[in-house]
């Protein structure tokens, strides 16, 4: 080892990163399920344990304070220790126990609710007669048709101000009891109002009626399948790191290989938003803002090319080519995409991405373009780099179905991309889990007619259909997870007018009494994005980048394939501490890199 030259030992690296023939789709699926779980842990400590940062958070009245307490030591700590350590767990030491890992964060979750949570029958349940239920963070919605009389406008505005306002004023009660000896006990949970309440609630939603927060799940699924991508580019140089989840050499199927093709499907996700607004530009102006986003990332591809020559870092001819990385296929995604955005109006995204992928997909199986991708010499610059050029076709297949999924979940009515015109009301959620289902039904019938009976094997190298179905059905199945656990983390949820009312009743009942004191209630901490998720989001792209910077200085600094696990997970914590690190100080700095 000590003997072992620099050559030698670049040549020991890119034999480890190569050869590899994957694992199952299941054990892949089963490891990523771990960034659910961990929120729905992290969502059961927020809203139950007394000391956590959302219980502090609902002590103090200044929006000031609320901000420092959101965005202190303590809150990093807490979201570092429950969404991204168990990660890194997962794929490493306790990557062949995934479906056990998961169960433990799941029981961990539900001890955390039994022994710090209210009873269920305390909790203060939405009135389902009196009040107007449904989503309220959309800036592209239709507008809707007024009715009824004021007061069903203060509660559809109210509802639309408790979302709204989740990170600052939002929040959950219960009526409570008074039972001698136990109100010490529960002190930490306890508030009394007084009868002007009402009016507060009302001002307060007035006041946040416009406010538009990103939607939950989606948030966190983004930052999830980004923070999974992270750890894994730096954990595949070390033994702790399975073999069997590194990149495919040709067919199979690993968590990386799963990683890539999700990385592409979010970015096409978060890039719908452009297409939800009412303006059409003109293509010229159009084509200037796809190159725009575009130039940034070519450049960096070019100057990942240049920095691992220069220092010869050891290569993986075979994943792109030898000139060509991942950088350039996401720099040439918006420059491709800006091409079919006339098509936007006359057919769905997904419809044209499953043509790309099967006239691809006819090309690799009867016009020879596998064979030549398997088989060619490398000669110029086409050969050269044949896998990353060739490959960017089903990768740009899996983009635009990305895209279409976005026009779904971004707004809250499912439909509005296809009749932003009408005035129709928002849908709720569960009619977007019901669209998403069907969805995830037809993409398991298609992988299974591209898998089982053609009988294509799945191809990461040459993103062929089989990939391409693998990919969208699993995220798209993975967002309806995410979706799911907001609605049933959610459910019952009161709105603040809601509250204020119950409360005024409450107290208006026992105003009167003498020998009974009036009604309390308990804060409970509405469901919000974790703060170190939204700050990964803020600056996804520039995250990826500081990671594969950092990845980089630990592969020339330590020698990765001589290192012992627990050392190994040592460095990969240290190295996620530096990457959500960068990403917590901007957040809380206000800065975005504009990549």
């Amino acid at each position: 080892m000590g003997s072992q030259s620099a050559a030698e030992y670049k040549v020991a690296k890119e034999a480890w990163v190569t050869g590899h023939s994957g694992g199952s789709m299941s054990e892949a699926t089963l490891v990523t399920a771990s960034a659910l779980t961990t929120f729905i842990l992290w969502a059961a400590i927020q809203k139950y344990h007394p000391q956590s940062p959302a219980h502090r958070a609902l002590a103090v009245t200044s929006k000031h304070s609320k901000r420092r307490i959101r965005n202190g030591l303590a809150s990093y700590a807490v979201d570092f220790a429950t969404l991204v350590v168990p990660l890194i767990l997962s794929c490493t030491l306790f990557a062949d126990y995934a479906y056990l890992w998961s169960f433990a964060t799941l029981a961990l979750a539900a001890a955390v609710k039994s022994i710090c949570g209210p009873a269920e029958n305390e909790v203060l349940k939405k009135e389902k007669r009196k009040f107007k239920w449904k989503d309220s963070d959309d800036e592209y919605s239709a507008p809707e048709e007024e009715e009824g009389d004021e007061e069903d406008e203060a509660r559809a505005k109210s509802t639309s101000a408790a979302a709204g306002s989740a990170d600052q004023e939002g929040f959950r009660q219960r009526k409570g009891e008074h039972v001698g000896g136990s109100e010490e006990k529960e002190n930490h949970h306890s508030l009394q109002l007084d009868e002007g309440s009402m009016d507060n609630a009302k001002a307060t939603t007035k006041a946040t009626t416009g406010k538009n927060p990103h939607k939950i799940f989606l948030s966190v699924y983004r930052a999830g399948m980004m923070i999974l991508t992270c750890i894994a580019i730096l954990a595949v140089d070390f033994p702790v790191f399975p073999r069997r989840f590194g990149k495919v050499e040709v067919y199979g199927t690993s968590l990386m290989d799963l990683g890539v093709g999700s990385f592409v499907f979010s970015s096409g996700v978060v890039s719908a938003r452009g297409y939800l607004k009412k303006e059409t530009l003109p293509f010229m102006k159009q084509m200037a803002i796809a190159l725009r986003t575009s130039i940034p990332l070519l450049v960096l591809g070019l100057g990942r090319y240049i920095s691992t020559k220069g220092v010869d870092y050891q290569e993986h001819v075979t994943e792109y080519g030898m000139h060509w990385n991942f950088f350039f296929t996401l720099g040439f995604l918006p420059i491709f995409v800006t091409f079919f955005r006339s098509l936007a109006g006359q057919i769905r995204f997904s419809i044209v991405g499953s043509l790309v992928a099967v006239v691809y997909q006819c090309f690799l199986t009867y016009g020879g373009l596998e064979e030549y991708i398997q088989n060619a010499p490398r000669v110029d610059i086409i050969s050269m780099n044949k896998e990353g050029i060739f490959s960017f076709a089903g990768y740009l297949a899996i983009f635009l179905v990305g895209v279409d999924v976005g026009l779904y979940v971004l707004p809250n009515d499912p439909y509005f991309f296809m009749r932003r015109k009408s005035n129709k009301k928002k849908a709720k959620k569960g009619k977007l889990a019901m669209i998403l289902i069907s969805l995830c039904f037809l993409l398991c019938l298609g992988f299974m007619t591209s898998y089982g009976i053609f009988q294509i094997p799945v191809s990461r190298q040459m993103a062929n259909l089989s990939y391409f179905f693998w990919v969208i059905t699993f995220n798209t199945g993975y967002i309806l997870c995410f979706l799911l656990a907001e609605i049933t983390l959610t459910k019952n949820e009161p709105s603040a007018l809601a509250i204020a009312r119950a409360q005024a009743k409450a107290n208006l009942s026992t105003s009167g009494s003498k020998t009974q004191r009036p009604a309390a209630t308990v804060l409970l901490p509405p469901l919000t994005c974790p703060p170190l998720l939204e700050a990964v989001n803020r600056n996804g792209l520039a995250v990826f980048l500081v990671a594969n910077v950092l990845t980089g200085l630990v592969n020339l600094t330590v020698q990765t394939l001589y290192t012992s696990d627990m050392k190994a997970v040592g460095i990969l914590v240290a190295y996620m501490v530096v990457v959500t690190g960068i990403a917590w100080i901007w957040q809380v700095r206000g800065w975005k890199l504009k990549l």
